[in-house]
């Protein structure tokens, strides 16, 4: 939606997001008061067009504390914009990649061992889906679970613990004893898994200066690296120690390359598990500490990241308006969670209660974390006369583009197979995983180009709009293709549905968190992300009960849902290309 659209009176709306609870406040639409930025206009306009849209009155009670955390939250963007984009940031936009790498990597490998795993244990094409669905439920928690846990305890426990809980379940996977076992592991890995793309994207835009918030699209190219990665080790390891395309073989001996899959993706995870624990010392999000009344350690992190960076911004730091009322002392404060007794005293005294010793602290934070009242308190703010709109549109995006990218992407290489003629020796599979590591690759250049037309005329909304409906152009002319058995346009629709749907999800995955406030981003990154894997696991279930009727029928039926919505992205009322995060 233009800004031209609206009038200029819309600037001065001001929105209180929720109450005394969750200590999050609403101002201008998604994101606040921005004023030093033109996007300010965009966000409030669109927050009072909303409100006009439901006939509700902003609320405007708290109005001291708005105004106070708004210069603090505008003291800290021009800080990290002074501190600019260094080898600190570098680092930072690597490891959380690497988070996004393991999420792709696992769903292309469930994709890849499909066919493998359905001879292996003789399952039917109605019930092959639950293995998928198994997976995407395992996303779905992990997204529901570690998207609050970062707004309510920090970053950095989902950033830690995600892949370990990815690796463990991924090696039990490989010693599955049965299909049910198998779906029962797969759910655990993601669990793990799910908790990456809403907590590292939240990391890695919360570190970055708004003037460089178009690299959030280029997680999104570790997001196909993961795909890439995992179409290469299943071409070379699937089709010789699996059972052959025709004739009868043992699958106890012959048909294990789905389990050495299993166990070198596990042992990949491993790898960025060391890398991202060991390797380099992440630092919680000044963001959320400011978001949490800690402003001495905002001051702390911003000088460590300055200082790692080779640069001396930070030293105006401590004359910030952020540090009004801390004690210089209180500036030395350390950052690790969990926090010692003499961090609690200072920096939860609200809160009413301080901690003596290690278990009481533990007991609490595990209590706390149980509390399903203060989780769904959470949610409120995202439903606020000038959000909600926003919400219910973006949730929905993530659930019709879901539905519509997994009864595709899930079953690319059965419908490969299906649609090839039958020969001895492994030369169809070969063929098969070879056409998926194509469209894997096609990927790639997708989330390049989204970085540089995110910042174009066209803006976030109009280009997920552009790529969404072109992906649903592919979608046809690789059931065309499919259909007359033309292997050459089946592989050219196939990888324009790569490069443009890798577009689109770079686009989703950049204005997500975009659009809302550090104090609510990780529920409701959270939030959007566990509707995709809802959606998820109904997909290949469903997918599965078409593919009964036709290998067209799921086709069509994607193509009908990513035009759809299309139409859901063209009606957000926010365009969050010029608005500081």
């Amino acid at each position: 939606m233009l800004a031209s659209e609206y009038t200029e009176e819309a600037r001065i709306v001001a929105d209180d997001m929720a109450g005394e609870s969750s200590g999050v406040v609403k101002r201008t639409g998604a994101h606040g008061p921005i004023a030093e930025h033109s996007g300010e206009r965009n966000v409030a306009k669109a927050a009072d067009r909303e409100s006009e849209d439901t006939n509700e009155t902003p609320h405007l009670d708290n109005a001291a504390d708005s105004d106070m955390e708004s210069d603090e939250e505008l003291e800290l963007n021009r800080m990290i914009s002074n501190i600019g984009f260094g080898r600190y940031q570098r680092r930072v936009l690597a490891l959380c990649g690497l988070g996004w790498t393991a999420d792709n990597a696992w769903m292309q490998c469930t994709a890849c061992i499909l066919p493998r795993v359905q001879r292996h244990y003789g399952v039917s094409n109605s019930k092959i889906g639950l293995m998928s669905s198994s997976m995407f439920l395992g996303l779905m928690c992990g997204a529901l679970v570690w998207g609050p846990v970062s707004d309510r305890f920090g970053r950095l426990i989902p950033y830690k613990w995600t892949l370990v809980v990815s690796a463990t379940f991924g090696l039990l996977a490989s010693a599955s004893p049965s299909f049910p076992f198998l779906c029962v592991c797969l759910f655990g890995l993601g669990s793990g898994v799910g908790g990456n793309m809403p907590v590292d994207g939240a990391i890695f835009l919360e570190f970055i200066p708004r003037e460089k918030r178009h690299l959030l699209t280029m997680l999104s190219v570790f997001f196909s690296v993961g795909s890439v990665v995992t179409s290469a080790v299943a071409l070379a390891l699937l089709p010789p120690f699996s059972c052959p395309d025709a004739g009868t073989c043992d699958v106890s001996t012959q048909n294990n390359g789905w389990r050495y899959l299993l166990v070198t993706m596990s042992l990949l995870t491993i790898v960025m598990v060391v890398l991202r624990n060991g390797w380099f010392r992440l630092y919680e999000t000044p963001k959320f500490l400011l978001q949490n009344k800690r402003r001495a350690d905002v001051v702390m992190v911003l000088k460590k990241v300055a200082t790692f960076n080779g640069k001396k911004q930070a030293r105006d730091a401590q004359q910030s308006p952020i540090m009004d009322g801390v004690e210089s002392d209180e500036a030395h404060a350390w950052l690790e969670w969990p926090e010692t007794d003499a961090d609690c005293a200072s920096q939860r005294t609200d809160a009413g209660r301080v901690s003596h010793g290690w278990m009481r602290s533990a007991m609490r934070r595990v209590h706390e974390a149980a509390n399903i009242k203060s989780h769904v308190k959470l949610l409120r703010p995202l439903f606020a006369p000038g959000l909600r709109r926003t919400t219910i549109l973006v949730w929905a995006i993530w659930g019709i583009v879901a539905m519509g990218f997994t009864m595709f992407n899930v079953f690319l290489p059965k419908l490969l197979e299906t649609h090839a003629p039958p020969s001895p020796g492994h030369s169809t599979q070969i063929a098969v995983y070879r056409d998926s590591l194509i469209y894997a690759i096609s990927g790639v250049p997708g989330s390049l180009l989204g970085a540089w037309l995110v910042d174009t005329r066209l803006g976030r909304i109009y280009s997920m709009v552009l790529a969404t409906s072109i992906s649903g152009v592919a979608l046809i002319g690789f059931a065309f293709a499919a259909k007359a058995h033309i292997s050459a346009l089946t592989v050219v629709a196939s990888s324009v549905f790569g490069l443009t749907s890798t577009l689109m999800f770079a686009v989703i995955y950049a204005y997500t968190p975009e659009v809302f406030r550090p104090a609510v981003r990780g529920t409701a990154c959270g939030m959007a992300s566990a509707v995709g894997r809802v959606v998820g696991i109904v997909a290949p279930l469903v997918t599965g009960l078409l593919l009964e009727i036709s290998t067209s029928v799921p086709l069509y039926v994607s193509v009908a849902l990513l035009w759809m919505a299309a139409g859901c992205m063209f009606m957000l009322p926010i365009e969050t290309r010029d608005i500081a995060a």
